[in-house]
């Protein structure tokens, strides 16, 4: 939902790609976030074949509050980190990030790798 929620409609293969997930498991999780009120399919463009996703107004609200969760449960999580090895767990995250997403890492002017 948080793709959705940041950049509006999106085609049902967009979004798979996206989350790097295959067609059945989105096709799946459309069908849940749409039986709950949250997410409808649209067509546009004309283009009969192609299925837009959009979220309604639940799921927009859905999709904060989730949002909001999420901050607070990565706070709480870098709150338990000690204070001096926070910088290096997120250089050592944000480098994991990058290297999920295809982009190389590249040295900044500490020497940490950075994409």
């Amino acid at each position: 939902m948080g793709e959705l929620d940041r950049d509006g409609p999106l085609t049902q293969t967009a979004l798979g790609e996206r989350l790097r997930l295959e067609k059945s498991t989105v096709s799946r999780l459309v069908s849940q976030l749409t039986s709950r009120g949250w997410v409808r399919r649209a067509n546009r463009g004309g283009d009969g074949r192609l299925v837009w996703l959009e979220l309604t107004p639940d799921g927009r609200r859905a999709a904060g509050e989730l949002a909001v969760a999420r901050a607070a449960r990565f706070a709480d999580l870098l709150r338990n980190i000690p204070a001096e090895q926070r910088p290096a767990v997120i250089d050592a995250l944000t480098t994991l990030v990058d290297a999920a997403s295809g982009q190389p890492a590249t040295a900044d002017v500490g020497g940490a790798a950075r994409g």
